[in-house]
């Protein structure tokens, strides 16, 4: 009996554990993939800026 609450007890914190992993990793993935499309709105609005003064520059 004492074997099975020591068993349940490791169980218990190990899925807690993986738990807790799982959470911490989508949300580092969550966070990249907004810093990702924070990147390329600025890297478009770039583009269109030099484009726009490229034009400018040619007239």
């Amino acid at each position: 009996m004492m074997l099975l609450i020591i068993f349940f007890g490791i169980a218990v914190t190990y899925y807690l554990f993986q738990k807790s992993r799982i959470s911490r990793i989508e949300k580092q993935e969550y966070l990249r993939e907004k810093k990702n499309e924070k990147f390329d709105q600025l890297l478009d609005l770039a583009r269109k800026e030099d484009q726009a003064k490229s034009k400018n520059q040619n007239t």
